[in-house]
C-alpha cells in the first residue's frame, strides 16, 4: 500500500537535503514527491519504498510527520461494494 507523508521542513538551506539523506542511508527510495512552501513554511508530501524504513528516518530526525492514505482505505477489491452501495441509494456510478 502506498503512504503518503507530509512533513514541515524549516526554512534554512539543507532541510530538503537532510531529510533525503536519512532516507538514502537506510536504502528508502523516494518514489513521489510535492513540496509547497508559504512565507517560510514547507511542507513536503512525499511516497517512499518502504514507509517503515521511512517512520524510522523521520523518528531518528525527531521530525514530526503525518501519513495519509490515499485511498482512504478502500482496497480496490471493495469497489463493487461501493458501487452496490450507491446503487443501492439510487446514486448512478456506472457512467
Amino acid at each position: 500500500m502506498t503512504v503518503w507523508f507530509t512533513v514541515q521542513l524549516e526554512d534554512r538551506p539543507g532541510s530538503l537535503a537532510r531529510v533525503a539523506t536519512a532516507l538514502g542511508e537506510r536504502g528508502v527510495n523516494i518514489t513521489g514527491i510535492v513540496g509547497v512552501a508559504e512565507d517560510t513554511d514547507g511542507a513536503l508530501m512525499l511516497t517512499t519504498s518502504d514507509p517503515a524504513a521511512t517512520r524510522l528516518a523521520f523518528e531518528t530526525l525527531g521530525l514530526a510527520y503525518e501519513e495519509h492514505d490515499p485511498s482512504g482505505g478502500l482496497a480496490p477489491e471493495r469497489l463493487p461494494d461501493l458501487q452496490r452501495g450507491l446503487a443501492d441509494r439510487g446514486i448512478d456510478v456506472a457512467g
